[in-house]
């Protein structure tokens, strides 16, 4: 069985390794009897192609005592892993495996503008996206948004429930069929308090 084959085969048992990585916060009332959650999103990156990265992801939502109240899994699609450049603006790779927050549109343009502020920097007005990756290094405005194929992005996530590989491209692609806006959904129903991504892990680990 080939590396490959065999790192797609661990994400059922992500499941498990998400409790390790679960966010506390103090409970909050959100009103409408939405439930008082936090998400862990873990992706496990499997194979690069000469242009893009395929992970598979697993997202689990969990209630404020900690208990586990639903999950689901897909692909993400990232541009192609040069660790060397990973942390260079606008370098159009991955971006450095670790954790970050998941945050809606809002309080990233109030983030960023914080940060431009004091950097002494012109605000700016709007963000394109619904939900991005807070502050990989050296890397800003890192999505998650729909696509197919690596020059779709520029650091971000696509989101898929399939991909498929690309001989003549050396390349992959990924299908959505509902993906984006199961996973948006997902953000919406269960991360009212906060939501965490484990991006990883190195290539040069996973093949050891």
């Amino acid at each position: 069985m080939n590396n490959f084959t065999r790192n797609g085969q661990r994400v059922p048992s992500l499941v498990e390794e998400a409790l390790l990585g679960r966010i506390y916060d103090e409970p909050k009332d959100y009103g409408n009897n939405k439930q008082k959650t936090n998400i862990v999103v873990h992706t496990n990156r499997l194979y690069p192609g000469k242009n893009s990265t395929i992970s598979a992801f697993l997202a689990t939502a969990y209630d404020e005592k900690g208990n586990k109240v639903d999950s689901i899994k897909g692909y993400f699609l990232e541009p192609g892993t040069n660790y060397e450049k990973a942390k260079i603006a606008g370098s159009d790779t991955a971006i450095m495996s670790g954790g970050y927050e998941i945050i809606p549109k809002a309080e990233m343009l109030k983030r960023i503008n914080e940060r431009r502020t004091k950097s002494k920097l012109p605000k700016i007005k709007d963000l394109r996206f619904k939900w991005y990756i807070d502050n990989p290094p050296g890397r800003s405005c890192i999505a998650i948004h729909g696509g197919k194929d690596g020059e779709s992005t520029t650091g971000c996530f696509i989101p898929g429930n399939s991909f498929s590989f690309d001989e003549q491209m050396s390349d992959y692609t990924i299908n959505d069929v509902g993906k984006r806006a199961e996973l948006f959904n997902f953000f919406d129903n269960y991360g009212h308090n906060g939501i965490k991504i484990n991006v990883g892990p190195h290539f040069e680990e996973l093949y050891k």
